[in-house]
C-alpha cells in the first residue's frame, strides 16, 4: 500500500526529493495534488508516495529534505548580491502604491532599493 511521504510539494521540490529517495533505492511515485489549475485540471501541487515498507528507510532522507525546504533564506540585493539588506526606511507614497503587498527593501552595500 503506498502511503505518502511529502505533500503540498512543487515540482522542482517534487523532483529533488523523487532523486534523494531513488539514490537510497527507495521506489516513489509522484502524483498530482492540491486545488485544480486553470484549464486544464491537474493539481497545482505534487505529492510523493512510497510503499509502506520502505517508510522506515526513508524517514531520515524526508526530514532532511524538509529541514532544508523550511530554512529561510536571506533576501539577496539583485544588483551586488549581499545578504545584508534592510526594509526601506522611507519609502515614498507612490512606491508604497506601486509595491501595495510587498515589502521594499534597501541594500546597506550599494542602496539599491528591491521588493519581495
Amino acid at each position: 500500500m503506498l502511503i505518502p511521504a511529502a505533500d503540498y510539494l512543487t515540482y522542482a521540490e517534487a523532483v529533488t526529493l523523487y532523486n534523494d529517495l531513488r539514490e537510497a533505492e527507495i521506489i516513489a511515485l509522484v502524483k498530482s495534488a492540491g486545488p485544480p489549475s486553470f484549464p486544464f485540471g491537474d493539481g497545482l501541487y505534487y505529492q510523493l508516495l512510497i510503499e509502506e515498507d520502505e517508510v522506515e528507510a526513508a524517514r531520515g532522507i524526508v526530514a532532511e529534505f524538509e529541514q532544508h525546504r523550511t530554512a529561510e533564506v536571506p533576501n539577496r540585493c539583485p544588483r551586488c548580491g549581499s545578504t545584508d539588506t534592510l526594509p526601506a526606511p522611507h519609502v515614498r507614497w507612490w512606491k508604497r502604491l506601486f509595491y501595495a503587498g510587498t515589502t521594499l527593501y534597501q541594500c546597506q552595500n550599494c542602496g539599491a532599493s528591491f521588493a519581495t
